[in-house]
């Protein structure tokens, strides 16, 4: 094949390919294949602007369509049935031999659907990073979107297991998400052991990003105002957070069909 026969079908296998052989089995996001593309048009462009033969690309960017744009509207969260199980799963893992899997595995999750941070910012925590507001909250210091230093908050009641645990059996400055040979764990990594510990659980749903939406989802059913969740998720953009409003409008629309 000669680089002047790529089309516009070409720029969509790619992204298909780039979705279906993810290693942390993660969908891309609508966000992220747009990026893809302008950065490919730029290439395109380049080439166009600086070949001996004078071929000009030209793609249809219209014409694109991106499968996963009916799915994303439907958020995956647990629901307080599957939150309840999967908490039992975890107290029970902590009182088996393997401890300080167990611990980090408990605190992972916890992070994540207690605290909002993402897999990115869970996975690079360390003890020093936790600081008492006052005694019912910690404030986290993580390196969030962009490598900007943001600020986490959790109630001290569901890590504080956890935490008084690592006190005990590493430094300040170590990296609590370990492996047991030492080594930092990785995403794909966490990707497979919190889908183990649903499964444990009962819980057929699958993902790491699913516990950020369930927090979101839970604070947005109590009626918290979405300029607070916005700065709990830590969401650059308040159109990011609307999802969640408008997922739990469906919920109640669904519940009164359904009545």
């Amino acid at each position: 094949m000669q680089i002047n026969d790529i089309k516009t079908t070409f720029l969509v296998n790619f992204l298909n390919y780039l979705e279906n052989n993810s290693k942390n089995g993660n969908k891309l996001s609508k966000k992220t294949k747009i990026t893809y593309l302008r950065v490919l048009t730029s290439f395109f462009s380049f080439i166009s602007d600086n070949n001996d033969d004078l071929f000009i690309f030209s793609f249809d960017m219209k014409k694109i369509r991106f499968r996963t744009e009916k799915s994303e509207e439907k958020l995956n969260y647990l629901n307080e049935n599957e939150i309840i199980r999967l908490n039992n799963v975890l107290e029970k893992e902590k009182a088996k031999k393997e401890v300080y899997n167990s611990f980090r595995n408990s605190l992972l999750i916890k992070l994540m659907l207690y605290g909002g941070l993402r897999i990115s910012e869970a996975l690079n925590v360390k003890l020093c990073d936790f600081e008492e507001v006052d005694d019912e909250i910690l404030k986290i210091s993580i390196i969030g979107k962009g490598g900007k230093e943001q600020f986490a908050f959790i109630k001290k009641e569901e890590v504080d297991d956890e935490l008084e645990y690592f006190k005990e059996n590493i430094q300040d400055s170590d990296y609590i998400m370990q492996t047991s040979t030492g080594k930092h764990l990785n995403r794909s990594n966490a990707f497979l052991i919190v889908n183990n510990i649903y499964a444990k659980a009962l819980i057929s749903k699958k993902g790491l990003h699913l516990l950020r939406h369930t927090l979101a989802m839970r604070l947005t059913a109590k009626g918290t105002n979405l300029v607070v969740i916005q700065k709990i998720l830590r969401h650059a953009n308040l159109n990011t957070t609307t999802i969640y409003a408008k997922a739990t409008n469906d919920t109640v629309k669904a519940a009164l069909l359904n009545n």
